[in-house]
């Protein structure tokens, strides 16, 4: 799947921030990165619920270019998503047991 960065428009209010719009692909992409990743180390915005009816999300320049870098990683990974909530569940729990592998 090839991945095109967002681009943000600058915005006048509040100074720094850019605008942009997030389509529902990235919506899900979105949730599944916040899902397994940590957003305050990765740099990644955090967005509330009504960030995702569809209106137009201000961010800094440097949440922007985290957020394309991990959306990018997200298009090379091609992991298939799961189709049932067991399978997701089996996932979440695959991943944890290999964290914590490391731990022991």
């Amino acid at each position: 799947m090839e991945y095109t960065p967002i681009e943000g428009k600058p915005v006048r209010f509040p100074p720094g921030r850019l605008q942009i719009r997030l389509t529902q692909e990235q919506r899900i992409g979105y949730r599944r990165l916040y899902a397994t990743y940590q957003s305050i180390l990765g740099g990644l915005p955090v967005l509330r619920d009504r960030d995702f009816d569809g209106r137009n999300v201000l961010v800094t320049a440097m949440e922007l270019e985290a957020l394309n870098g991990a959306f990018a990683k997200l298009a090379g990974q091609g992991v298939a998503q799961p189709t049932t909530v067991f399978e997701s569940q089996e996932q979440a729990r695959r991943r944890l047991f290999k964290r914590l592998q490391y731990l022991s």
